[in-house]
């Protein structure tokens, strides 16, 4: 849960006083705290600034996280992170929406570098061409067992005039991994999750078969509420109305068949969030597995958005009300991925960026690779 801080009334109308009250809030977001009664909280500035009500742009006193590349990579290529999910301390697992049958794991050091290369996790039972475009991760936890589920994009991949390519739904779906005590990922996949998805959610149906790029069906988040007893799907687009979508899929039985029967569709949920330049949707969202509520990461729904990536804070409420955290990102960083966990110990944010990388946002503020790093 996040809560707004504003400077004394007596003194909002002090310049003095506002460049004080905005220097405290750049300064390692000292306010960013973790407390018994919450995860963050947020720090903003309580002097008026001019923005138009169509655009926001983000606040000079956000601190900027930068990423960290990865040491190795993908036969040459980047590593496109994407979902990623906390194993232990300074242990995570990600996804890379361009590898198709394993997870990677990352171990991090206690001054936030990457320790020892990256360890390939095959998922057993998973072909290469099961699935196409594996985008977010989440871990649930039930009679000791712990199991993680994968969610592919389910979008339409374009196909090329030139080749004589029509435009095709990828393949993917639904996946639940069992976590074996041998450290095997055992796979199993919903193919067929997303055509009871598009029968299911009236506002995705209309956009299903469209690419992307035209505002077709793409899911880009996935989280565990254990509340609902339900699966977030974090919509990337469409985005109805111009607001970012959570479509929460209820699991009847965690352990039960992995089949669409064992599936409810619960109500739509759309996020209040900030206008900004151009439409937004849903890039990850994890679970405040410290405090309550959700983190949400938002950026531009398609390509031609100018929308900024942005974090928020979700109460987890039907109503999406939401507080955007005062954290901005590099200009090329693409923050694709988020979870909370520990690092050394610390209690931290993880972001994996689709771009190469990663970066560690610890609990008083600090981003590894800030001189502030202890």
């Amino acid at each position: 849960m996040s809560h707004r801080i504003d400077p004394p009334k007596d003194t909002i109308n002090s310049v003095t006083s506002r460049q004080v009250w905005r220097s405290l809030c750049a300064v390692g977001l000292a306010l960013l705290l973790w407390t018994t009664g919450g995860f963050l909280m947020s720090c903003r500035s309580g002097a008026k600034e001019e923005k138009s009500s169509k655009s926001r742009k983000q606040e000079s006193t956000d601190t900027e996280v930068k990423p960290t590349a990865f040491l190795d990579k993908n036969n040459g290529e980047e590593y496109n992170a994407s979902g990623v999910i906390p194993l232990g301390d300074s242990r995570f697992l990600f996804c890379d929406n361009n590898l198709n049958d394993a997870l990677m794991e990352l171990v991090v050091s206690k001054d936030g570098q990457q320790q020892g290369p990256l360890v390939r996790r095959p998922l057993v039972g998973l072909g290469k061409k099961h699935i196409d475009d594996m985008e977010e991760l989440t871990i649930a936890e039930q009679g000791g067992r712990r199991l993680v589920f994968a969610v592919t994009s389910l979008s339409v991949k374009a196909g090329s005039k030139k080749k004589g390519k029509e435009d095709e739904v990828r393949p993917g779906g639904l996946l639940r991994i069992a976590i074996q005590p041998d450290g095997f990922l055992a796979t199993e996949l919903m193919s067929d999750f997303r055509d009871w998805l598009v029968v299911n959610a009236p506002e995705i149906a209309s956009s299903a078969e469209n690419d992307p790029e035209l505002g077709g069906l793409n899911i880009e988040g996935l989280a565990w509420d254990a509340r609902r007893g339900a699966l977030l799907l974090g919509i990337r687009t469409p985005a109805p109305g111009g607001k970012p979508l959570i479509r929460p899929v209820r699991i009847k039985d965690l352990l039960g068949p992995w089949t669409t029967g064992n599936l409810e569709m619960l109500p739509p949920i759309q996020l209040a969030v900030e206008n900004a330049i151009g439409e937004q949707g849903i890039r990850s969202i994890t679970r405040n597995s410290f405090g309550e509520g959700f983190f949400v990461v938002v950026g531009n729904s398609t390509s031609e958005s100018e929308a900024p990536f942005s974090v928020y804070t979700w109460d987890g409420g039907d109503e999406g009300n939401v507080s955007r955290l005062p954290i901005s990102f590099a200009k090329k960083m693409k923050p694709e991925g988020v979870t909370t966990g520990t690092v050394g110990g610390r209690k931290a944010l993880l972001f994996v960026d689709d771009g190469g990388g990663f970066s560690v946002l610890w609990s008083d503020g600090t981003a590894f690779g800030s001189p502030d790093v202890p």
